[in-house]
């Protein structure tokens, strides 16, 4: 008796075969890379979202009196720089006497930053940050309207 459909030897190697493989090989290889090309976006628009949450989180320090209200570096547990309304000098050099690592950890922060209030800055230099985000605010330091600069960066 004869089979239904006549096998051939040798027809899996056939050129047809060897095509759709090289096809089917150059598909995947094009949507690995698409999903590579598309995670890595991703993993920058989620650091840039986080820089820029942090960055605004950092920010409001400006505008909240800490906690106690009249903290200094021996009873602070949450960093505020106003009072009545203002920033205020005294706990901004406060700030500076904690020294830059452990303003890190009281401020919470997994990144670095740099403050600048009028003249006075305080933080690292953004000069070599892998990605950075800016925050320009306005605030009242000794009756005087004065400009805030918050940046927070990646090295």
């Amino acid at each position: 008796m004869k089979p239904a459909f006549p096998l051939y030897k040798g027809q899996i190697f056939s050129f047809d075969f060897l095509i759709a493989c090289s096809i089917f090989i150059l598909i995947l290889a094009v949507l690995i890379g698409h999903i590579g090309y598309n995670t890595m976006q991703l993993n920058e628009l989620k650091e840039k979202h986080e820089l820029t949450r942090t960055g605004y989180k950092l920010s409001e320090i400006f505008f909240m009196e800490g906690y106690p209200k009249d903290w200094n570096s021996s009873n602070v547990k949450i960093i505020g720089l106003q009072t009545n309304n203002r920033i205020d000098w005294n706990k901004l050099k406060e700030l500076e006497n904690f020294g830059y690592q452990k303003s890190l950890v009281l401020l919470g922060l997994n990144y670095d930053y740099n403050l600048t209030i009028g003249n006075y800055s305080f933080g690292k230099n953004p000069e070599n940050a892998s990605s950075a985000f800016r925050i320009n605010r306005v605030g009242i330091l000794n009756s005087s309207v004065v400009p805030i600069q918050v940046i927070i960066f990646k090295l």
